[in-house]
């Protein structure tokens, strides 16, 4: 699964099918108390706050520079371990060790904190490195030398340079769970009117085939579940992780699926990020949902169209909801 974010932490994730997707949202695990504290977890550098609230960072004497990798735990949860692999939720501030000052936060950004998936590649490696093995529930200082965060070329766009270590104070909040695979829970039948959703022989949907009593066009937008989930609803400006395929109404070109390729996209709920007809129709679905979405043309591309979506196309759609955040 590809997670796209806003903060620097990440050096690359690619969008799939439609738009760019979002960071995730809050959630709470591990050690529920506030405990505050002041602390020393690397030389002339002090940490102060309580659990969960936005601390303060001081470089006594900038610059401050490591040689490898340290974390230091300033207050220990006592939920899971953190696991490489995991999308682990979380607060963080970065502070850059040769001037003393934040160069990110998720707490001046909002103050909501964000999943990202602890995976190679993703985010920088000393930041992946200095929190797996930790504790879910606890806040740690993670220092990063110059070669295991921006390396020589250093990071302009936030004012790091080359040879800067990377402070970090991290709240690690939880690990989301894995997003399901397809759809799960009750089947239950289309409306009438609706072409067929055709699945191959493990279940996965591959297409839709009309007959005499298909609706030859899309007047109205239609969201019909084939699959309810048992998860909760999504929610406008939620995360969506979903297997599709999207074909032209009713039984035309299949112009795009995401099951091929075994890799789940994932997309933002927020207007202005997709058209109205996909808002409209997964938002208020339940998690490990089907749900076929008849969109019609001016809720979908419109007059403009998209690629292999010529004007005025109506679409037809099949979503497994696999997860949202």
């Amino acid at each position: 699964m590809v997670r796209i974010s806003a903060r620097l932490l990440v050096l690359l994730a690619a969008p799939l099918l439609l738009l760019t997707a979002a960071c995730g949202d809050s959630g709470s695990s591990g050690d529920e108390s506030i405990e505050a504290t002041e602390s020393e977890p690397f030389p002339g550098v002090t940490v102060s706050g309580e659990l969960g609230a936005a601390p303060e960072l001081e470089i006594a004497e900038p610059p401050f520079s490591i040689e490898e990798t340290t974390t230091e735990v300033l207050i220990e949860g006592d939920g899971d371990t953190v696991q490489a692999g995991d999308q682990a939720v979380l607060q963080y501030l970065g502070v850059n060790g040769r001037t003393g000052e934040e160069f990110d936060s998720t707490w001046s950004g909002g103050g909501e904190p964000v999943t990202f998936a602890l995976e190679e590649g993703g985010l920088i490696q000393g930041f992946l490195d200095g929190l797996v093995g930790q504790t879910y529930g606890s806040r740690v200082a993670v220092a990063i030398p110059p070669a295991a965060g921006y390396g020589e070329a250093g990071n302009p766009q936030i004012g790091v340079e080359g040879d800067d270590t990377l402070v970090f104070v991290v709240d690690l909040v939880e690990a989301e769970p894995p997003p399901l695979s397809m759809a799960e829970g009750e089947e239950q039948s289309l409306p009438a009117g609706l072409p067929e959703l055709q699945t191959d022989a493990a279940g996965v949907p591959t297409g839709f085939e009309s007959d005499a009593d298909t609706e030859t066009k899309a007047d109205e937008l239609v969201a019909a579940p084939a699959i309810v989930g048992a998860g909760p609803e999504v929610e406008e400006g939620q995360t969506v992780t979903v297997h599709y395929v999207g074909q032209l109404y009713p039984d035309k070109k299949v112009f795009a699926e995401s099951w091929t390729g075994g890799q789940p996209a994932e997309f933002a709920l927020q207007p202005g990020a997709l058209p109205q007809g996909f808002l409209d129709g997964l938002i208020g679905q339940p998690v490990g949902s089907r749900v076929v979405l008849a969109i019609p043309s001016d809720l979908g591309y419109g007059k403009q169209g998209s690629g292999p979506i010529p004007a005025d196309a109506d679409l037809i759609f099949a979503f497994d909801i696999l997860a949202a955040s």
